[in-house]
């Protein structure tokens, strides 16, 4: 049996993954994967239970991803910025409720707003296709639309009406990226930055950028991630060497039909497939009691 993989960005269905976390453990299990982070979007309800699943099959790390503000970086370029947080303690829950309340707010404007663009969808309508319908969000509304006809795909849901340049997007209010990685280590977490394929600085933006990140606790860079090609992998890794940080690994697996297919562990057309458990052992080395 050749070393297991590592893959410390996954989502399920408990955030907007399509797989169940059963199917999750099943694929990873499948694809040699032995340590696994399901980095669901602003929850860590998903954590117990694929412990409860995995059992020694595979390790399973505890995680979640969450967006940023970068409106003070707003040079005419959508910067996204998420941040991972691995071994946060319970207490980020103080957190995310005052995230689920904005979550919200920000439905009920969009449903306005769609409105007013002559959709005729309800509150009701998105709590009747919602996954978990304690929790709507901007997803849901994209699923909703595209069960009633308005749009072919939830990709064009986003691109037409709910994400930056939609008619009906609306801003949710968040951290700046220095503000929640003080938070994860507040809440004894570890932060790592997640694609940073989704910023669009210039190298030398790109490095200053990092450094205000590592200087107020950034653990590490998802160094390897599907869609950074070895250009990028061997910046961001000189970065990681510079300033004493950690390279992680995540697919940022989703499931479902995105195309390109990205495959847990393994990338797109297996261009991820890393098995260095050093990886891991630092991580673990950065949390704080």
């Amino acid at each position: 049996m050749s070393e297991k993989y590592i893959d410390l960005h996954v989502h399920t269905n408990y955030s907007d993954g399509f797989d169940s976390i059963e199917e999750v453990l099943k694929k990873a299990k499948e694809n040699n994967v032995g340590v696994i982070s399901l980095t669901e979007h602003y929850n860590i309800s998903s954590y117990k239970l694929a412990c409860d699943m995995a059992r020694k099959d595979i390790e399973v790390i505890p995680g979640i991803e969450i967006g940023t503000d970068m409106s003070k970086y707003s040079d005419g370029k959508k910067h996204v910025c998420h941040i991972l947080g691995y071994f946060v303690s319970k207490d980020i829950c103080k957190l995310l409720d005052l995230y689920e309340i904005d979550r919200y707010k920000c439905v009920t404007q969009t449903l306005k707003l769609l409105n007013s663009n002559n959709i005729d969808i309800s509150v009701k309508d998105v709590i009747e296709n919602a996954k978990d319908r304690r929790s709507i969000g901007r997803f849901d509304i994209a699923i909703t639309l595209m069960k009633m006809g308005y749009v072919k795909s939830v990709q064009e849901a986003y691109g037409k009406y709910l994400d930056h340049g939609g008619n009906s997007y609306v801003q949710r209010e968040k951290l700046t990226p220095i503000e929640l990685i003080k938070k994860i280590r507040e809440f004894g977490g570890v932060a790592v930055l997640a694609h940073p394929r989704s910023l669009r600085f210039n190298v030398e933006q790109e490095e200053l950028f990092i450094k205000e990140l590592v200087d107020a606790g950034l653990a590490g860079i998802e160094v390897y991630n599907p869609n950074n090609s070895n250009v990028c992998r061997k910046r961001l890794l000189s970065y990681c060497i510079k300033y004493d940080i950690v390279p992680t690994v995540g697919s940022d697996y989703h499931g479902g039909k995105r195309k390109p297919i990205i495959e847990i562990g393994r990338g797109i057309n297996d261009n991820l497939n890393v098995s260095d458990m050093t990886i891991v052992d630092r991580l673990k080395e950065r949390i704080i009691n």
